[in-house]
């Protein structure tokens, strides 16, 4: 399925010059305020601490509430990794340590690290944000030297 721009949608036509682009900077300004509140909430440890509950067969484990944030990058870097020893030493969980490691590996990445696919998509967040901010600023500098201009031109 292709992308499909709708027709009607404003400031596309190159033929029409009466149609003038038009960006609604405080919007954009709005927008990109909120990506960049949502992307530290991605980026920022929420500051879950490590728990480990031991139940009997047939018991629940104690309701946790985990805090705002939960799950950024760093939080899922620091408790996600799972070890052999905590799999196992048999074949099967050994085959499947080595699986999970490398699936995690791909995804989350090392703590630190800004391999995985999720510190891939948290960085094209933040540039997404950047190039919100130029886009406002360079309306703002375009939409001031035209005015800068006009305003030679009638004197």
């Amino acid at each position: 399925m292709a992308l499909e721009l709708d027709p009607n949608w404003p400031g596309l036509s190159d033929k029409d010059e009466s149609e003038d682009p038009y960006i609604n900077r405080t919007e954009v300004k709005r927008i990109a305020g909120e990506l960049s509140g949502l992307l530290d909430k991605f980026t920022a440890s929420s500051g879950i601490l490590q728990d480990e509950f031991v139940t009997a067969p047939g018991d629940t484990p104690p309701e946790v509430q985990l805090p705002a944030g939960a799950g950024s990058l760093p939080d899922l870097q620091q408790y996600c990794a799972l070890s052999e020893n905590q799999m196992g030493k048999w074949p099967a969980a050994v085959q499947f340590s080595f699986a999970a490691n490398w699936a995690y590996e791909q995804l989350v990445g090392q703590q630190g690290s800004k391999s995985g696919k999720y510190a891939v998509l948290l960085e094209q967040a933040d540039k997404t944000f950047d190039a919100l901010v130029d886009i406002k600023n360079a309306s703002q500098r375009a939409e001031q030297a035209s005015e800068e201009a006009a305003a030679r031109t009638e004197t």
